[in-house]
């Protein structure tokens, strides 16, 4: 049996990662972007964020392709690794806050997630800041 390095594993782990990631983000971006006008009011609602309505139903999916199509090659894996971390722990925080201080809170993610309870998605988000890290560590240690 031929033995496998240390590097293939990394390399398999880093490109299952960043897949998850594109997939992640261009499904988010896109269902988003299918239902514009609910994903507004939904942003409407927040007490966070309403003041920042128009900039924010723009900017988070053009944000989230950008990340993705960053994965996708390999001179911009790196910044785009950290950029995914970021938003990933940004969208954690942000539910944190929503769920422990607003009565009513409501979800603007599109599609599957929108029937996530918070719990469920604060820990699916941590689960991708994990990932995030992980490949990361694996981009440190290959010097991709």
């Amino acid at each position: 049996m031929i033995k496998l390095n240390k590097r293939f594993w990394c390399m398999l782990l880093l490109n299952a990662i960043r897949y998850l990631f594109i997939l992640l983000f261009l499904y988010a971006a896109f269902s988003k972007l299918h239902d514009f006008q609910k994903f507004k009011v939904q942003l409407a609602q927040s007490p966070i964020l309403s003041d920042f309505t128009l900039m924010v139903a723009w900017c988070v999916p053009a944000v989230e392709i950008l990340i993705a199509i960053g994965l996708a090659f390999r001179k911009t894996l790196l910044p785009a690794l950290w950029a995914s971390y970021g938003l990933m722990f940004m969208f954690s925080l942000y539910i944190i806050v929503i769920a422990r201080f607003v009565d009513r809170p409501v979800c603007h993610c599109g599609g599957i997630f929108e029937g996530m309870s918070w719990d469920v998605h604060l820990l699916f988000n941590m689960g991708f800041v994990v990932l995030s890290w992980i490949g990361l560590g694996c981009v440190e240690d290959e010097a991709v």
